[in-house]
């Protein structure tokens, strides 16, 4: 880490240099690929979803498997059928504009682009279309590709766009429009964070050169990672809202990292050290802990391919590239500015201070002294309040119901939430869950065994019985079409998908060669939640091991890792309270411009629970290296644990003020999932900083006694010597009053 520093000092203009060029770069070659091309991807290897769609694509039905999406109509004068005129000519002109349209069925007839159209020009098919009223519409258009790419999508509504006037009103919802949520015209959420950080950043600095640097070793992460991920998604699947999460990544861990070695360069200028010898022992120290905290987040995100769903390889291995490039720029682009700036990385009066030789040496009383000592002497006390607050903020964990929220949850403003609306208010909720029974076998165009599956799905309960609809679409394949009574989100259409597959269809095909599935988006996404629910304890299982073997590495304990996967475990578990407070319950829900309470989306609680634990061992990480260099000095576990708090307590949460500003600068954001993190983020960030680590984990340590640096001497044996903090740390501040050296760490 020495050689690293000092390179990135004696060659700072070739390191600023490389990364102007790295980030130039990566951005042309993006720009020639006419940009990224990101997209949701939904693959679920062994579950009946992905059979359906084998069985569809082996038949030459790969049009029944693209993806859909709806177009609202809504005569605001007069009645829909007045408008075919408009709008069936404009539908005609789809099937030649490059979108990707395999078919679209309208009220006013079907339009096929090379396939068949469900249901053919059926009357009562398309009298279904329309409201009772008479006033509102829906046109089903679909792909021919389960994936059709953003440019496509956004085509088709550009297309279709100008038909929407006074007298006609023209929305789009489905599944695939859902990349439309448009923006609320306002300060984009990044934007927030971004100055939300600069003013803190200021009060913690008072200067500014140390205000922007944190920022501009940000930005360049974001310059580059962004980039880097928009070419990832010309190469697979990543899902359209990895950007976001990235650049808030980005943000919240760049600041963070450049932040930590920061203060700590700042405070080796204060204390007598030259500007080279200053950046080399914060590297060497702070920076230390910066490498160690990266790469155990970026394997915690890489973690999420053991579950082998393919939707969320792009999005975390985009969010790591991310990562591990904020952490490559904190390394090398922070230290090369860092000796641009020199002593002017002080405030005034400390720049004069250090140049007449009246260095810092003192042990500073501040709050965060006064406040590690409160903790010695109350630790059971702050310990039991902790530890309840936790608890009653992760009750609501246990209520938690994966699923998909449906567009009546998107922002009001979006054109998804004003078609959801209208189809609910003309047809009821139910008709947006696009539900469908695919019957495979000889069977399947038999019309009176398609009479008898169709009347059986009449009855069951929470099935509208009026919009059965059952029609060959091969040789030895039918689709049966059907809307619940319920909204797709509900639980009650969950379990009726269940109740479908597990009790009502088996009997009609049980000892024939016949075999009946259950499609549609709701379907998908109880195949989704169940795929992940059934991996996610050996997940959950990984990255907590994973966490203990490297603390049990780094700091040479068995207790203190164990505590700490404790204690993450309960600071995980209170954040997915509060998320399922807000989201799912719908506490504060309308305040925040969520739109109501839904099931949390099934591959939160795995990549949340990624990216918590990472944030988590940075302050972990931070606030016990510091704890365990002053135990390898004194050997006194009192002393360690308070010397330790009362160093690192203010720089913690200041950072974590930091992060919290950038993440709930996304709850201004439009998209739910967004919206999610944000606020997930940015409280597991609070609890994690202002409860866990500055009340309950020095609490527990001073309990614990000296058992926490407990280390069998058969296992010291076998395990690597790895630490964080360099041997010589010890020797690398000057001396102070009292004889000792000024230990190194944050």
């Amino acid at each position: 880490m020495q050689a690293l520093a000092r390179f990135a000092v004696r060659r700072r203009w070739l390191v600023v240099a490389g990364w102007i060029l790295f980030i130039v770069a990566l951005q042309a070659l993006l720009g020639g690929l006419g940009g990224s091309d990101y997209r949701d991807d939904f693959k679920l290897p062994h579950t009946e979803t992905q059979t359906v769609a084998q069985l569809l694509s082996n038949a030459g039905l790969d049009s029944q498997n693209g993806a859909s999406g709806t177009v609202v109509l809504h005569a605001l004068s007069g009645g829909i059928a007045d408008y075919a005129g408009q709008v069936q000519p404009a539908l005609q002109k789809l099937c030649t504009g490059g979108f990707g349209l395999a078919t679209a069925t309208s009220p006013y007839g079907p339009i096929s682009c090379g396939a068949a159209a469900q249901g053919g020009g059926d009357p009562a098919a398309a009298a279904a279309q329309v409201s009772k009223d008479k006033t509102i519409a829906v046109v089903d258009l679909n792909w021919a590709e389960q994936q059709p790419t953003i440019a496509q999508i956004t085509g088709v509504h550009d297309a279709l766009k100008p038909l929407n006037s006074d007298q006609l009103q023209v929305e789009f919802t489905g599944n695939a429009f859902q990349v439309l949520s448009e923006p609320s015209g306002g300060v984009p959420p990044e934007v927030i964070g971004f100055l939300a950080a600069l003013i803190i950043l200021f009060l913690v600095f008072r200067t500014v050169g140390a205000t922007v640097l944190p920022l501009v070793s940000a930005i360049a992460a974001m310059g580059s990672g962004l980039a880097l991920i928009g070419l990832l998604s010309h190469l697979m699947s990543v899902a359209t809202f990895a950007n976001q999460l990235a650049l808030l990544m980005i943000l919240g861990v760049g600041v963070d990292y450049a932040l930590f070695i920061v203060t700590r360069h700042r405070r080796n200028l204060m204390r007598g050290m030259g500007v080279e010898d200053s950046i080399v022992v914060a590297l060497n120290t702070s920076g230390r802990a910066v490498l160690f905290a990266g790469i155990t987040v970026c394997i915690a995100l890489l973690g999420l391919w053991a579950l082998g769903v393919s939707f969320l390889y792009g999005v975390s291995l985009g969010t790591a590239i991310g990562v591990g490039l904020t952490m490559l720029a904190s390394l090398t682009l922070l230290p090369a500015l860092l000796s641009f700036l020199g002593l002017k990385v002080l405030p005034r009066r400390q720049r004069r201070e250090v140049r007449a030789g009246t260095f810092d040496l003192s042990e500073h009383r501040d709050f965060w002294y006064r406040w590690s000592h409160l903790v010695e002497r109350r630790k059971l006390a702050v310990g039991a309040a902790a530890l309840a607050l936790l608890a009653v903020l992760a009750v609501p964990f246990f209520s938690i119901r994966l699923g998909s929220s449906d567009q009546g949850n998107d922002p009001q403003a979006s054109t998804t939430r004003k078609g959801y609306d209208l189809i609910a208010q003309g047809f009821g909720p139910g008709y947006n869950s696009g539900l469908q029974l695919v019957i495979s076998g000889p069977q399947a165009t038999d019309q009176q065994y398609l009479g008898q599956v169709s009347e059986r799905l009449r009855g069951v309960a929470d099935v509208a019985p009026a919009s059965v609809r059952a029609f060959p679409v091969g040789k030895s394949i039918a689709l049966v079409t059907f809307k619940s009574s319920t909204s797709p989100q509900d639980a009650k259409t969950t379990d009726l998908v269940k109740n479908l597959r597990s009790t009502v269809l088996p009997p009609l095909y049980a000892g024939t060669d016949n075999h009946i599935y259950v499609y549609g988006v709701t379907a998908i996404f109880v195949d989704f939640a169940k795929v992940l629910s059934a991996k996610m304890p050996v997940f959950f299982i990984a990255v907590i091991g994973l966490s203990f073997l490297l603390l049990l590495v780094a700091f040479r304990s068995v207790v203190i890792p164990l505590t700490a996967a404790v204690m993450n475990l309960l600071a995980a578990g209170a954040s997915f309270g509060v998320i399922v407070a807000i989201f799912q319950w719908g506490w504060l829900s309308e305040a925040l411009g969520i739109g109501g309470g839904g099931p949390i989306e099934a591959f939160i609680p795995v990549m949340f629970f990624a990216i918590l634990f990472g944030l988590s061992m940075d302050y972990q990480v931070f606030l016990v290296s510091r704890m365990h260099e002053e135990w390898l000095h004194t050997r006194d576990n009192r002393r360690s644990i308070t010397v330790g708090q009362g160093e690192t307590g203010g720089i913690i949460t200041a950072a974590a003020i930091i992060m919290i500003a950038v993440f709930g600068g996304f709850i201004l954001g439009d998209a739910r999932v967004i919206k999610l993190f944000g606020i997930g983020l940015a409280s597991a960030v609070f609890l994690d900083a202002f409860v866990v680590r500055t009340v309950l984990v020095p609490s527990l340590m001073h309990l614990l006694g000296n058992a926490n640096w407990y280390f069998p001497r058969w296992l010291d044996r076998i395990t690597p010597q790895v630490s964080i903090e360099p041997p010589d740390s010890a020797d690398q501040g000057p001396a102070g009053p009292d004889g000792n050296r000024e230990l190194a760490g944050v």
